[in-house]
């Protein structure tokens, strides 16, 4: 689900995802592939996240008809919704039986500083959907900006992710907000929050460091 996160890639020795598909699949799903792992894919990616973000909230605000207050809500339930599908996608897709998904994860676990990443196009495409489906039971403008705001989390959830693994913090709070995730690569178990610990800590999977023996002198 992030950047760096999602890519039909394999780690070496493993069996390419699409060697199981179905020639007409596999005739498309390998030029996917090939991007997916592409540096172009994940500026591409990264700066498509921001723009649909920022497309999706300027067309809520600019349809107008928002109370603000209702509009403050609507904003901080899109970005803490997101935050559960992030740590859901990260637990039971990217660390389960899912196949390509799985073989991407796999692949950034062996090599965090690739650029594994879904092709660019498709989770700006994902969030339009969103729009439409929430515009069924929302009014427009609320609709458009509560995609809009779970389209910022993914953002700053993709941007966040490239950032802990390329740049080394000096502030303590940063520095430790980091670690919180590169836990997670010695500790694959544990730690699948990237922006955030809450579900971690919620649903028990917040890595405890085991204490040492305390060793008594004779």
């Amino acid at each position: 689900m992030s950047r760096n996160e999602q890519s039909s890639a394999t780690p070496q020795g493993s069996i390419h995802p699409t060697s199981r598909l179905p020639a007409p699949v596999e005739w498309v799903a390998r030029p996917l592939a090939r991007l997916s792992v592409s540096h172009f894919n994940l500026r591409a990616g990264l700066t498509s996240d921001c723009l649909i973000s920022a497309v999706l909230i300027a067309a809520g605000v600019w349809y107008g008809h928002l109370r603000p207050a209702l509009a403050a809500v609507t904003v901080l339930c899109g970005l803490f919704v997101f935050t559960f599908i992030e740590y859901a996608a990260h637990r039971w897709l990217f660390h389960g039986n899912t196949g390509p998904f799985r073989a991407g994860h796999d692949h950034h676990h062996v090599d965090p500083l690739g650029y594994d990443a879904l092709p660019f196009f498709m989770p700006p495409l994902l969030m339009c959907v969103l729009a439409a489906l929430f515009a069924t039971a929302l009014p427009a403008g609320y609709a458009l900006l509560l995609a809009g705001s779970i389209a910022a989390g993914y953002a700053a959830y993709g941007l966040s992710h490239v950032v802990i693994h390329i740049h080394r913090f000096k502030s303590p709070l940063l520095r430790r907000w980091a670690g919180f995730h590169n836990i997670h690569h010695y500790h694959p178990d544990t730690n699948f929050g990237v922006t955030t610990g809450l579900w971690d800590v919620l649903l028990g999977t917040h890595y405890k460091r085991t204490p040492r023996p305390a060793h008594h002198k004779a």
